[in-house]
């Protein structure tokens, strides 16, 4: 097994999800390839970064008293609902259960809607990987992209040099996300698309998400359609990163 391969087992080696075979070639060539016992270790250090940074939370008051509400509702109406001798007990405990899981999905649902900017921005990435979506200036330097977005926008924008990562930059166009103008910065990373989007944060609430904190940074973590996102924000300007690059990868992209 060569390096390219290992590399597409890496993250699933990692996690415990590969089956006996695969997981042996790959550690067999982790212990003979100093480069990749090497990427081995900075994905740990990174997995466990994530770990132990995300707090443990329980869940939301509301939650707690919107269910105990439901609840004591269901309580009061089940004699009335359940006591037709037709209906058998095992039925009627059932029906119960049914009806309490069905009645915490959806107040779930209704407290953690999908965050606008996060669905956005995510929507704005597939848009570009299908090709609706043109880049205005195609350069792959991060000065020219700036002075380009900074002559079209009333914040400051930053254009973050990735290069050191093996990140392309590969240009940038002026979007809208929660009805604001936006710089979305486009690069590329081993044939990952990763957008980079920037906008002025003001009023802007921060999202039910999970929370990692990295170099003194709080990121907001989220995933939806199969592409990760992280959100953080830094003297009133908020920035998104969406990429199909794993969750660890892109948090480690993000904190530089």
């Amino acid at each position: 097994m060569d390096c390219s391969k290992i590399k597409k087992y890496l993250y699933s080696f990692l996690d415990g999800e590969l089956d006996s075979q695969r997981s042996l070639l790959v550690k067999e060539h982790i212990s003979a390839c100093p480069l990749c016992s090497l990427e081995l270790e900075q994905e740990k250090k990174i997995d466990s970064l994530i770990r132990y940074s995300i707090p443990k939370e329980q869940a939301p008051y509301k939650l707690k008293e919107a269910l105990l509400s439901r609840m004591q509702g269901f309580k009061k109406r089940k004699v009335s609902l359940f006591a037709r001798p037709v209906l058998k007990p095992v039925l009627a405990t059932s029906a119960i259960a049914f009806l309490i899981a069905a009645l915490f999905f959806s107040i779930l649902l209704t407290i953690n809607k999908p965050f606008p900017v996060f669905s956005e921005s995510v929507k704005d990435h597939i848009k570009l990987l299908q090709g609706q979506l043109s880049i205005d200036i195609s350069s792959q330097k991060p000065e020219e992209v700036h002075s380009w977005l900074q002559a079209k926008l009333d914040f400051k924008v930053m254009v973050p040099d990735l290069s050191s990562q093996d990140v392309n930059l590969l240009g940038a166009r002026v979007c809208s996300l929660k009805n604001k103008k936006a710089a979305y910065i486009m690069y590329e990373k081993k044939g990952h698309q990763l957008s980079v989007f920037m906008f002025d944060a003001q009023g802007l609430k921060f999202p039910q998400a999970k929370r990692v904190a990295v170099n003194n940074r709080i990121f907001y973590l989220s995933r939806e359609k199969g592409y990760n996102s992280a959100l953080w924000i830094d003297q009133g300007i908020a920035c998104v990163f969406v990429s199909d690059l794993s969750e660890a990868e892109l948090l480690y992209l993000a904190s530089l």
